[in-house]
């Protein structure tokens, strides 16, 4: 039981050594040259991506459906950055901007970038609302 103790003590000083000699910048080779190590840099990470708006249609009378902002209702809106369009209303939306037309089904979601946007529900009436989002 002696021998595995006393090996034992005799590594652990052994690595002691040669972790002091590095340490102090001595070369643990009489003829090694010593080694320099590079200064550590920042690496800097892209900053991360603001999250998108949400943008909740819900459907509400008079006018069908509307923008829901906190406990208001919004025909008109306008947002920042990506915006993310939830449809709560009973029907699918039709949404034209920018040369293109997408639908959204009840209870899904779309991703809006930069652009104006008309928001009518598919086969909607004259007399509901038509809804325009500004994405900036």
């Amino acid at each position: 039981m002696r021998k595995p103790l006393t090996l034992l003590i005799a590594l652990c000083a052994l690595f002691a050594v040669v972790f002091a000699v590095q340490a102090i910048g001595a070369p643990s080779h009489p003829k090694a040259a010593p080694h320099r190590v590079a200064p550590v840099t920042a690496v800097k990470t892209p900053a991360p991506a603001s999250p998108a708006a949400a943008v909740r249609v819900v459907m509400r009378d008079p006018g069908c459906h509307w923008f829901a902002v906190g406990a208001k209702f919004k025909t008109k809106l306008a947002v920042s950055g990506a915006a993310k369009l939830s449809n709560l209303d009973e029907a699918a939306l039709k949404i034209k901007g920018a040369g293109s037309v997408k639908r959204v089904g009840v209870g899904h979601t779309t991703a809006l970038g930069h652009g104006t946007y008309t928001i009518t529900m598919v086969g909607q009436k004259a007399d509901d609302n038509t809804l325009h989002l500004t994405v900036h």
